[in-house]
């Protein structure tokens, strides 16, 4: 059995370089988020072809679950609450935005 302080000292040593501010993550999430909606409806009225984008579509599955690792890690470990409320309207806001965005992509092609 070794010692709860080397065992502290052992998680917390490990996970060091994955120490980013919270609000940093959520401003990354909301960019994300953004540049999507504006891809999208670029793509629906056919200023971009989707064979140009399509990389960036890709690689959002994966950046979003680094950036929830990230953000489970983040500092400061307690966000304050009423940061915390703009933050969830903000990312409801960004995905409802995008539900619009996709539902009007759709609703273009017929």
């Amino acid at each position: 059995m070794t010692d709860p302080k080397i065992q502290n000292q052992y998680y917390g040593s490990s996970f060091k370089f994955l120490s980013v501010k919270k609000k940093t993550i959520i401003r990354i999430y909301l960019l994300i988020g953004w540049v999507m909606v504006a891809f999208t409806l670029m793509t629906a009225v056919e200023v971009v072809s989707y064979d140009d984008i399509k990389y960036f579509f890709w690689m959002v599955p994966v950046s979003t679950a680094v950036l929830y690792l990230l953000y489970v890690n983040g500092k400061p470990h307690q966000v304050p609450k009423d940061e915390e409320i703009k933050s969830i309207f903000a990312l409801i806001f960004t995905f409802l935005s995008l539900l619009m965005a996709f539902f009007a992509a759709v609703l273009m092609e017929y």
